[in-house]
């Protein structure tokens, strides 16, 4: 199965500065807020947008918030041959603007299928090859003492966890001045990973390649097989 991983953070913490080091033909991008990234990205395009000549080019950065393109680019993983990285930037966003598209609607059933739509895009990351790896970007709230992923409100809290369905979950602060990782917080905090994964670390640089390549590891250890 995909491996899906979920990348905790407040706005600033630099979960999109971690892309820096890979390279723009080993992943995808999804871009829910369309913006600029935060580090030099010579070879990162947006896909469609016209070149010097007015001829759409083809890129590896999508701009979507509708969570049934973000399904659609996660289930195409499995046709590219060189790619086997998915990066959605930022994930919550697809649940809050689907919540403001949707304002106007009154009862309870709109949360429901809010919650769906999330757990079906989550679920489609698991159903891909071994080999391929999706990072969640998402902002974070603090709910009931416990920092977790940010959501459209507490009803839809009630019907989904997310973190619940990630077995490694990083959370990105500024500590001392620097961007790092949290691998492993306290009992209020989701952050978590398998004790193998990160042996020793508490935390890290914020660096999702060297994320990257460590699930790498760790899964072909685990798989009894090169990933």
């Amino acid at each position: 199965m995909g491996t899906p991983v979920l990348i905790l953070g407040d706005s600033g913490a630099g979960k999109s500065y971690s892309l820096r080091n890979f390279q723009p033909d080993e992943c995808l991008l999804i871009q829910c807020i369309p913006k600029l990234l935060p580090f030099r990205s010579k070879g990162w395009r947006i896909n469609g947008q016209p070149d010097a000549d007015g001829v759409a080019q083809r890129g590896n950065v999508f701009r979507t918030d509708d969570w049934n393109e973000v399904q659609d680019k996660i289930q195409r993983m499995v046709l590219s041959k060189t790619r086997k990285v998915l990066i959605i930037d930022d994930f919550q966003v697809v649940m809050q603007h689907e919540n403001m598209m949707r304002a106007y609607q009154t009862g309870y059933t709109k949360f429901t299928e809010m919650a769906d739509h999330v757990w079906r895009i989550i679920t489609a990351a698991t159903q891909l090859p071994d080999d391929v790896r999706v990072y969640f970007l998402a902002h974070t709230e603090e709910s009931e003492g416990k920092i977790r992923m940010k959501t459209a409100g507490k009803m839809l809290n009630e019907k989904l966890t997310p973190e619940g369905y990630f077995s490694i979950v990083l959370r990105a602060i500024k500590k001392d001045g620097k961007h790092v990782f949290l691998i492993k917080g306290d009992d209020n905090d989701t952050a978590k990973a398998p004790p193998d994964l990160f042996p020793d670390l508490s935390e890290m640089d914020n660096d999702l390649k060297a994320v990257d390549v460590a699930i790498c590891d760790f899964m072909s250890d685990s798989l009894g097989a090169t990933i």
